[in-house]
């Protein structure tokens, strides 16, 4: 659920709430056809999933640990270390990717509507293309990655370092998002014209607010055992 909503939220948050809004309800009918859609034409997904979760767990692991051994036991049967992990991580795999999907094909199907409007003699594949970019950028800047490019230096020193910052690759990203606003903000104050950075006054604030309120509010809720 946590995952749930915090996809929700970020993605909302690179087209508008309201434009997110319509577009969930309006997916509703060709979500299988959608989310196929996805799966097969987003190249990020299919690496995000076809690799095993061992390598998000390793990244922050020192030389000694049982991920190094060939074979653990499980239920009485010896089986490699990455499908015995892959079992026991199961649901939290599952529950990323429908995090994903479900959150992010709102915003798949606005770029993509959106690029047909504008190119009226665009082909399908054309614009799912497009779409696809826009939907891998907005899911690469806020949903947790195990990919080197993703981290700081803070997740890649020693391995006690690496142990106090496992999965926090989101966090340190919505910080990242909270910097970007205030630079934007900043940009349009200090020359006096709102027309200065990138985007609109109105976006930088919502961003803003996302990141460094309603995020952190919903992380706070959940880790206090959903109070009320």
């Amino acid at each position: 659920y946590l995952k749930q909503l915090t996809s929700a939220f970020t993605y909302a948050n690179d087209i508008g709430y309201r434009n997110w809004a319509k577009y969930s309800v309006k997916n509703i009918i060709e979500f299988r056809k959608l989310s196929k859609e996805i799966m097969e034409n987003s190249v990020y997904l299919k690496d995000r999933y076809d690799k095993s979760i061992i390598r998000t767990i390793e990244a922050y692991k020192d030389g000694n640990s049982i991920f190094n051994t060939q074979k653990v036991f499980l239920m009485g049967k010896g089986i490699s270390a990455d499908d015995a992990v892959g079992f026991m991580m199961g649901l939290v795999t599952a529950g990323d990717r429908h995090a994903i999907i479900v959150g992010g094909m709102p915003n798949y199907k606005f770029y993509k509507d959106r690029y047909m409007k504008e190119n009226p003699g665009a082909t399908e594949q054309e614009a799912i293309n497009y779409a696809i970019i826009k939907f891998e950028k907005d899911t690469k800047k806020t949903q947790q990655s195990s990919d080197l490019q993703d981290k700081d230096l803070t997740q890649l020193g020693n391995p006690i370092m690496r142990s106090f910052n496992m999965f926090l690759t989101s966090p340190k990203q919505y910080l990242r998002k909270e910097f970007y606003a205030i630079r934007q903000i900043h940009r349009k104050i200090s020359q006096w014209d709102r027309m200065a950075g990138k985007g609109t006054i109105g976006q930088n604030l919502r961003t803003l607010l996302t990141y460094h309120v309603i995020m952190p509010m919903i992380f706070q809720y959940v880790t206090s055992g959903f109070p009320g």
